[in-house]
This record gives structure tokens, C-alpha cells and sequence, in this order.
């Protein structure tokens, strides 16, 4: 093999390294960069990295399964012929609920903080909730872990270690060769007021 043979392997040894880093490290940088739109309030490329109907329906899957747990875990709703009416009825809440609450300023938020809301209001009235400018959380009170789950989604948890509500995560999924779209939050517990 000649000096430039073996300049060239060595240099396309490096290129197809470089790729495949770039890869799979390429969900860690969507995470930073939609945690800088977050952060910095940039609307537009918070926009370019969330597929909002995907949140929305996550969030409210999510908020159904945490309410109907709870009615089969309380033995007074359990034991109520009204209960399944009553749930029937929250359903449509939740829905009504999350659609006015998912605003890309709240999931901005979300995702500026790592941390889900301490609650949110299920009410027929309630108007869309306003929120207030993310105010990040020191980085020594919370613990990050990533992985990937498959290779076409990305898992990114995160625990304040000052309290015990659970981990809150964000899940990407894979849009083409390197990019990543936020499709999913995963709320700790139920941060839902009924």
C-alpha cells in the first residue's frame, strides 16, 4: 500500500467515523438545541422541532390512563354506578384541557425547566393558562440520563433531586438521517388537579 493509499483509507476512516458519531450524538444536540429555543423563547425553532399534534396526543393518553387509575384505585368511585358517567365525562375535559393548555409556550417551558407542571386544572372553564418565562433549574439539582429506545427514538429523563414527584421525560423521533423532532413528554405521576 502506498503513502497515499494509505492516507486516503485513514482519511475516509475518519470521515465515516465522524458520521457515525455525528449519528448518534445527533439526538443530544436536537435536545440542546430545542433547549436553547426553549429557553431563549425563539417560537420558530422551537416550531422546527416539535410535531405538536404528537405532544398533545401523548399528554393526553397520558392524563386519561393517570385518571382512570385513580378512579379504579378509590374504592368509593369504584363501587359508584355514576363513576363510569363521570369519567366518561372528564375524557372529553382532558381532551378540552390539554388543547388549551399544550401551547408552544407551555411546552417551551417544559422543555426550558425538565420539569412537568405541579398540576394542571381539569375544568370545562378553564381559559388557556399563561405562562410565566422558564426559569431553568440549577443544574446540580437535576439528574439527566439519555437513551436510545430503538433507533429511531431517543429518551431523554430527568429527576429534581429536591423532590420526589417522579422523573419527567422527552422522547425524539428520528425525522430523516440527523434530524429529530420532541413527540412525546412524559409526565411524572399525575400533575392533574380533578
Amino acid at each position: 500500500m502506498t503513502r497515499t493509499n494509505r492516507i486516503l483509507a485513514i482519511g475516509l476512516g475518519l470521515a465515516l467515523a465522524l458520521i457515525v458519531a455525528g449519528y448518534f450524538a445527533s439526538p443530544i444536540f436536537a435536545l440542546q438545541s430545542l433547549n436553547a429555543a426553549a429557553k431563549a423563547g425563539d417560537r420558530d425553532k422551537l416550531e422546527q422541532g416539535v410535531d405538536f399534534p404528537a405532544v398533545r396526543e401523548s399528554l393526553k393518553s397520558q392524563l386519561k390512563a393517570a385518571m382512570t387509575k385513580s378512579f379504579a384505585d378509590d374504592p368509593e368511585l369504584r363501587d359508584n354506578p355514576f363513576a363510569a358517567f363521570g369519567q366518561m365525562l372528564l375524557v372529553g375535559v382532558v381532551d378540552k384541557a390539554v388543547d388549551a393548555y399544550a401551547t408552544p409556550d407551555a411546552i417551551a417551558n417544559m422543555v426550558a425547566t425538565n420539569r412537568a407542571p405541579s398540576k394542571i386544572e381539569l375544568s370545562r372553564d378553564a381559559p388557556p393558562v399563561e405562562q410565566p418565562k422558564p426559569q431553568p433549574k440549577a443544574k446540580s439539582d437535576t439528574e439527566t440520563h439519555y437513551a436510545y429506545q430503538g433507533l429511531n427514538h431517543f429518551r431523554a429523563t430527568y429527576r429534581d433531586k429536591t423532590d420526589d414527584h417522579g422523573e419527567f421525560g422527552l422522547v425524539l423521533e428520528r425525522r430523516g438521517v440527523f434530524k429529530w423532532m420532541l413527540v412525546r413528554i412524559e409526565l411524572p405521576m399525575s400533575p392533574f388537579k380533578r
